[in-house]
């Protein structure tokens, strides 16, 4: 408490921290970060107040972010996936047409010559759009689609895009592109906060062809930019039922962000494959769930491994749950093996990613370290028929804090291809040596302790 304020307002100042620790009692997602904001909230009101309104949660709707439209196509049944859809909270469908992407350059090609032949509507969400080559590629191909008549939306997270600038919002909008940035959820303080973002990446054309995955709007995403020699990442492209349910998952954010609903797609029903095609979901899933659908979904999925778990993240700070989940999985003889980058855009989440390797190397874990350039991609190869492609980490704050999604596949023959895919990248990693060097064991522990925003 500072001494300059008047007894009086000393008093008014505890009440109202007193009163915004009741809301961090309700809005917490776990008992720790319940009683640390309850301490810091009382013991320095006037410190922690505002810090409150910019990291805090918020309160949880009965409904989750993102919830899924009714999708007309077939409904599969008898899948292994059908057990996950009270978590994922939408069908498991038929008909799907899934192509794995591998790094940025296939999968901007695929992307950019989508968007060229849109005729009716292009919705964009990107957690990261830059105005560099590529972001220009991208804004350039949504103004000739405005251009013809297209209707076209874009999203971009404002933390994620923070440098993004005016001048390029401007150039979308004088064109008739309805561009959008992504604040915090609505709550009782407003749309104040920068700890819950929308990490989403989607591009959605005709209804028709859905894309999402791990790549950003970014030169760095095609050649690794300045920092790395190269950028290793994975992207999806779908067609059939899945695009209903991501296009449900993008309408869901336009609504809550601009109060506006998106029309139905000209494509009512969108196209099935004609070979009777894979069996897939999309699941949405962030901050104001009702549940934490996240850290569910990671579980479920981990346990649905009889003899596989193979899985890349960018970075290894698994919710306490997932990392128990991932422990069982070792102890009842799957063979679980975690991939993730030597290099880092982000040192104190490289930190801590050793610091839970380490728990999970006990368990029988395999960790390994990617070597060449940096490893961005969020996948997963669960035995020889289930795969997920999405946008969510294996870390704190995807599980409980940002709002993701994520493309889970049955199909033998896609998992095939994500087979051959881990196997190339393990070519090019070693396995994690542990404990590691000095700095490892004295740095690692601290930087696990700020798990929760990194």
């Amino acid at each position: 408490m500072v001494i300059w304020l008047g007894v009086g307002a000393q008093l008014a100042l505890v009440l109202v921290g007193l009163l915004v620790a009741r809301a961090a009692l309700v809005t917490a997602r776990t008992p720790q970060g319940a009683a640390a904001w309850v301490v810091f909230l009382v013991s320095f009101p006037l410190l922690a107040i505002p810090m409150f309104a910019l990291f805090s949660s918020v309160s949880r709707s009965g409904a989750p972010k993102g919830a899924q439209h009714a999708c007309p196509a077939p409904i599969a049944t008898g899948t292994r996936l059908e057990t996950l859809t009270g978590v994922v909270g939408a069908p498991v469908t038929e008909g799907n047409t899934a192509t794995l992407l591998i790094d940025g350059g296939p999968t901007f090609d695929a992307i950019f010559g989508a968007i060229d032949q849109a005729q009716h509507e292009v919705l964009v969400q990107f957690y990261t759009i830059r105005d560099d080559t590529i972001g220009r590629a991208l804004r350039d191909r949504l103004i000739a689609a405005a251009r013809r008549g297209v209707d076209v939306r874009v999203l971009c997270d404002m933390v994620g895009s923070l440098f993004l600038g005016h001048r390029y919002a401007r150039a979308l909008r004088a064109e008739g592109v309805r561009f959008q940035g992504i604040v915090a959820p609505r709550r009782v303080m407003g749309r104040i906060g920068l700890n819950l973002r929308n990490h989403r990446k989607t591009v959605i054309v005709d209804g028709a062809i859905g894309f999402t995955g791990g790549i950003n709007v970014g030169d760095e995403y095609i050649d690794g930019g300045k920092d790395f020699d190269s950028w290793r990442d994975t992207h999806v492209r779908l067609r059939g039922p899945m695009v209903d349910q991501l296009r449900a998952i993008f309408a869901a954010d336009w609504t809550d962000l601009t109060g506006d609903a998106v029309p139905p797609s000209a494509n009512a029903r969108p196209l099935v494959a004609d070979d009777g095609g894979c069996r897939g979901v999309v699941a949405g899933f962030g901050a104001t769930d009702t549940l934490e659908r996240g850290s569910l979904l990671a579980c479920g999925l981990i346990g649905l491994a009889r003899t596989r778990l193979w899985l890349t993240t960018p970075y290894l700070v698994p919710h306490a749950d997932v990392a128990t989940a991932l422990k069982l999985a070792s102890l009842r003889g799957v063979d679980v093996r975690i991939l993730i980058p030597r290099q880092s855009d982000n040192m104190l989440a490289w930190y801590a990613s050793r610091s839970a390797a380490r728990d999970l190397i006990a368990a029988g874990i395999e960790v390994h370290e990617y070597l060449p350039g940096f490893l961005h991609s969020k996948v997963m190869l669960i035995d020889d028929d289930i795969a997920s492609v999405g946008t969510a980490n294996l870390d704190i704050r995807s599980m409980l804090l940002n709002f993701e999604q994520i493309a889970l596949i049955e199909d033998t023959d896609f998992a095939q291809q994500m087979d051959l895919m881990f196997a190339k990248d393990f070519e090019r990693a070693v396995p994690l040596q542990m404990p590691g060097p000095w700095h490892v064991r004295a740095l690692a522990p601290v930087a696990r302790l700020f798990g929760p925003l990194l």
